[in-house]
């Protein structure tokens, strides 16, 4: 389950921009309709020129049905393929554009029927009727349907009687002629194909010849004797080499042995596992029958030991035979035993006069007989293997050879089974052609159709009145729907603030909200105030900016101010933008000291705070005013003294509203924003760049600073001046419906002021308690309706 929701918040996510995007265009569209509607009307009436200037052209259809008997040898006939389940309908269908068949409708046509042509040259009037010609196969079926325009209806009508008439003759022509001119085709590829069997057959008869193949076989290859000789020879010279090296090596030894005056006995052993022991022995004086003897005698004794075992299992001791045998075998066991001893003897005897130039001229006189025979043997081996190297290369040459021999004889017999199975069934096929729809001559033109340019003028006025809403949209960088603000900028509307009369009063009367507090543009602030206090969070603390200046955000600000005093909330209002304090001249406060003083000043804070504050002269609503004008006012507000004097006005105030500069032009309102509870941001919709605004509303999430909403400001009354009615957008009016009589008007504008006022009171005292009552419900539920509209 919790992976389903994981891969079903991003769909969601992106379905629901999606379904936005969309609300957007479809509002931006309402507003620019009047782009729309030219365009429709424009595209309307550019259709209406083209169906009235357009040339007529009137159609005519026929129908013919194809029939195939003999189907199987039909599609061969036809696409001249062997495979029989091929549908020859898509074959049948291009053959009625093809070139002969229109050039012989040509031959049924009479002058009157050439309309279409013009003054073009005859050769070219194939081409007319091809343009003009369609043909389609009914889905499904073996119906051919062939449609023709033409400017007259009885030329139309001509022209697809003449093309059905040619298509007819053509393909009875073509069709009866087919299944021979196939059979020719593949007699005289038979033919091809058999010469270059015998060619083959005569070369590799030759190859046989040169390579002498005998078809001794191995595994399935052949293996001729050259290759066998030539393998011979080389493991004869392989094992050769090996004996040369042990002799040099043999030699090296025997010659360092003899230079240094070693013993040479270690090595007789050697040479005569080189040269053969017998030899060696002759060469020495050795008679070879004393090693018969030996071998002899060691028979004999084995013969003795296993009678002496036999003869002691039925005799003592101390018998005499026993002790003769024992000596018999004492004495054989001892002259075996001396034998070696006396060899040796021997062989140190004969060392420095015979053994070591012995030794030495039989090894060289080896290594001399070895070398002699490694090259006889090298040379006969280079001759074999050349004259095997040359023996493979035919040997390749008579298997591709005999390969090429076997497919062609499998393509000779392919070929004549295909002749064979069409002169078999050549004479049942045949393809009939019937007409089931002739043309009739039209009574109204097909072209131009009223539905279709109707339908393509307003597709197209549509398409081009979208994309100059698109365009128009993109080049105009201004909010145009409060719908758009909420959408593209992810914050709440909280109010929206009609334009406010202009007046001349100064200080505190230059507030609407003080000035004329029933007024009906002041109930945009009173919504404020009821947004802001049923908000999720507490937000006690707030900083009004602007995008830009000149967007009304110290108005808004005092304005709100002086409705929370009015709702008894005890209120400070500090004027932070200390590069043009709007606040201090609004309230009539310049040259008097105020924050400025505060945040350079070295005395206690809150002393210094309350001393600078001033009263405005509405009950529970001080300023703070910017004071002097400060060379760093950035600076300033970073200092550690200005969130001091927040810690000290929330202990006082229940509401702390601060007036700083537009977020866009000065760093001074992300400074104060790490401070307090939140932001809202003032936009003139009327004035404000799109692009300005969502500039200043990203810098605050990057900064982390939290934006509680926005206010739109100076929203004009006249529809015609803002799409959507920004001024209408309140949901309810002040206006009252009087009688004739003007005395109850008089009457009845007392009692509606009265009722108003009264509203307002019950609804202020109910926020000051911190509780909603259940008899003022009904008014809570009204106002809170007005902040989630906005």
């Amino acid at each position: 389950m919790e992976a389903t929701i994981i891969h079903a918040e991003p769909q969601a996510e992106a379905t629901s921009q999606i379904v936005q995007s969309l609300w957007r265009f479809g509002l931006t569209v309402r507003y620019r309709k009047k782009i729309l509607l030219g365009a429709l009307l424009a595209a309307v009436l550019l259709g209406g020129f083209y169906y009235a200037t357009a040339t007529r052209y009137y159609g005519a259809k026929a129908a013919l049905v194809v029939t195939e008997t003999g189907s199987d040898q039909a599609s061969i006939g036809m696409t001249g393929e062997g495979n029989r389940q091929l549908n020859a309908m898509p074959t049948y269908k291009s053959l009625i554009t093809c070139p002969k068949v229109l050039e012989g409708a040509l031959d049924y046509l009479r002058p009157e029927d050439c309309v279409d042509m013009g003054e073009l040259p005859r050769e070219k009037w194939a081409g007319v009727i091809r343009a003009n010609l369609s043909a389609s196969i009914v889905r499904g079926t073996n119906i051919i349907e062939i449609s023709y325009l033409s400017k007259d209806p009885d030329a139309a009508v001509r022209i697809v009687e003449a093309v059905v008439r040619s298509y007819r003759e053509y393909l009875n022509r073509t069709h009866r002629g087919a299944a021979g001119e196939i059979c020719r085709t593949l007699t005289k590829k038979m033919v091809e194909v058999e010469a270059e069997i015998a060619r083959k057959e005569q070369e590799t008869l030759a190859a046989r010849s040169r390579v002498g193949d005998i078809r001794i076989h191995d595994d399935g290859r052949i293996v001729h004797p050259l290759v066998q000789r030539a393998a011979a020879f080389n493991d004869e010279l392989i094992r050769i080499q090996k004996e040369r090296i042990q002799l040099e090596t043999s030699l090296a030894a025997i010659e360092k042995a003899v230079a240094g005056g070693e013993d040479l006995q270690q090595h007789v052993m050697t040479v005569a596992n080189v040269v053969g022991e017998e030899i060696l022995l002759r060469s020495l004086g050795f008679n070879p029958r004393d090693a018969a003897t030996q071998a002899t005698l060691e028979r004999d004794l084995l013969d003795e030991r296993a009678e002496l075992k036999t003869m002691q299992e039925h005799l003592a001791a101390e018998h005499p035979e026993v002790q003769a045998k024992l000596e018999k075998i004492r004495v054989k066991e001892e002259y075996l035993y001396n034998y070696p001893q006396r060899i040796n003897e021997w062989l140190t005897r004969i060392q420095d006069t015979q053994l070591r130039p012995k030794l030495v001229r039989m090894v060289r006189q080896k290594l001399d007989e070895t070398c002699s025979l490694e090259s006889s043997v090298q040379e006969r081996y280079e001759k074999s293997r050349a004259e095997a190297n040359r023996l493979n290369v035919e040997l390749a040459t008579l298997e591709n050879n005999q390969r090429d021999l076997k497919r062609l004889q499998s393509w000779n017999e392919e070929l004549l089974k295909k002749i064979t199975d069409i002169n078999l069934k050549q004479e049942g096929q045949e393809v009939r052609t019937e007409i089931t729809q002739d043309p009739v001559a039209a009574t109204s033109p097909m072209l131009p159709n009223k539905r279709r340019v109707a339908l393509f003028a307003l597709l197209a006025g549509l398409v081009l009145g979208l994309a100059g809403v698109h365009v128009a949209d993109s080049l105009d960088d201004r909010f145009r729907a409060m719908e758009e603000i909420e959408t593209q900028l992810n914050v709440s509307v909280l109010a929206m603030v009609r334009q406010l009369d202009v007046t001349d009063a100064t200080g505190i009367g230059a507030i609407a909200m003080h000035a004329k507090s029933d007024a009906v543009g002041c109930e945009a602030f009173r919504t404020l105030r009821t947004a802001l206090s049923l908000a999720d969070h507490d937000a006690r603390r707030i900083v009004i900016s602007s995008a830009e200046p000149s967007d009304g955000k110290t108005t808004v600000l005092a304005n709100l101010a002086v409705a929370h005093a009015q709702s008894r909330k005890k209120t400070l209002l500090i004027d932070a933008d200390l590069r043009r304090p709007g606040l201090t001249a609004m309230l009539d406060m310049r040259g008097m000291d105020g924050l400025s003083s505060v945040l350079r000043g070295d005395h206690n804070v809150a002393e210094m705070a309350a001393r600078h504050t001033r009263r405005s002269g509405i009950e529970g609503l001080d300023v703070l005013p910017a004071g002097p004008r400060p060379n760093n006012p950035a600076e300033l507000l970073a200092h550690d003294r200005f969130s001091e004097l927040l810690a000290w006005a929330e202990t006082v105030y229940d509401h702390i509203l601060i007036d700083s500069p537009p977020a866009l032009a000065a760093s001074d309102t992300a400074v104060i924003g790490r401070l307090i509870d939140g932001v809202i941001l003032v936009v003139q919709p009327e004035k404000n760049c799109r692009r300005q605004v969502i500039r200043a509303t990203e810098s605050f999430t990057t900064l982390n600073i939290p934006l509680l909403g926005v206010v739109l400001n100076r929203l004009s009354d006249d529809d015609g001046r803002g799409y959507y009615g920004y001024g209408n957008g309140y949901g309810y009016t002040y206006d009252y419906r009087f009688d004739d009589d003007p005395a109850d008007k008089q009457e009845n504008t007392a009692a509606g002021a009265k009722t108003i006022g009264n509203y307002n009171n019950s609804r202020e005292s109910d926020i000051i308690e911190g509780d909603i009552v259940d008899r003022d419900e009904d008014l809570v539920d009204r106002d809170g309706d007005l902040a989630k509209s906005a």
